[in-house]
């Protein structure tokens, strides 16, 4: 029996996208595909990010998704900038 996807996972850092939305966990950036058109979701570079997000969701480190989505981001020249970590606890570059 496969695990159930846990879409409540944070990412390391969020990724706020001006005027469309911050990204803080693995739902969020599932709501942000889901906005992006169809045709351009077909592209291999979304595609990418797609079966990224997915392992990540079954257990895969949150960071590689992280990082394929601002690979995209950058080649498709949407302005985003990665937050500071958080102060939370269990949260940040030594956790």
């Amino acid at each position: 029996m496969s695990k159930r996807p846990s879409w409540r996972t944070p990412l390391p850092r969020p990724i706020t996208i001006p005027q469309v939305m911050t990204l803080k966990t693995l739902a969020d950036v599932r709501k942000l595909i889901g906005h992006i058109p169809k045709e351009r979701r077909q592209l291999y570079t979304w595609q990418h990010v797609e079966a990224t997000l997915q392992a990540c969701a079954a257990g895969d480190d949150p960071v590689n998704v992280s990082v394929a989505l601002q690979i995209v981001l950058q080649a498709e020249r949407v302005p985003y900038k990665v937050e500071p970590y958080s102060k939370e606890p269990g949260h940040g570059p030594l956790n």
